[in-house]
């Protein structure tokens, strides 16, 4: 609450067995949609209550609503529905991800790799968590976001986003 007004909630849930952890957060905003994000966690030590380590696996799916824009030196992503953004140098420079729910840490780099194809690579802390590419289909009407694991290629995952 400030000054009265809520700002945020923020849910805690654990799974049955105690192996997955989900935290939803709610933003509210006078002027402006809410905005919820959620954190997927696994557990990697610890009993079967909150306390112990997790692993964060919810960054590694994006968002299914994306708005892109190109220009001379900057690519601008922007999630709507969790309120993130970046506006990433096209030099490779690592860009903070920014909005009232961006992971803490997180930084984006991309780089053109051909005419329809930009290159990029998500950090949390400095340490590489997923690389892939943005490509524009011929006709301009479609982006297929692939991603995988750094150095497991093999293993890669896509969304398709279609032009509104």
């Amino acid at each position: 609450m400030e000054n009265g007004v809520k700002t945020n909630t923020y849910h805690w849930e654990l799974s049955a067995g105690g192996k997955i952890f989900t935290a939803t957060a709610t933003a509210f905003r006078p002027s402006g949609p809410v905005i919820v994000g959620q954190l997927v966690a696994t557990r990697v030590s610890g009993s079967n209550d909150f306390a112990g380590e997790w692993k964060d696996t919810s960054f590694l799916q994006p968002p299914p609503d994306l708005t892109l824009r190109l220009d001379s030196q900057f690519l601008h992503v922007s999630y709507p529905s969790v309120g993130n953004y970046i506006d990433a140098p096209l030099t490779g420079a690592d860009a903070a991800v920014r909005g009232a729910l961006a992971p803490e840490g997180m930084t984006y780099s991309v780089q053109l790799a051909g005419r329809r194809e930009i290159s990029v690579l998500k950090k949390r802390n400095g340490k590489p968590v997923k690389q892939g590419s943005l490509e524009l289909s011929a006709d301009g009407r479609t982006i297929i976001e692939s991603w995988w694991a750094p150095g497991r290629p093999a293993e890669k995952s896509r969304f398709v986003y279609e032009k509104k």
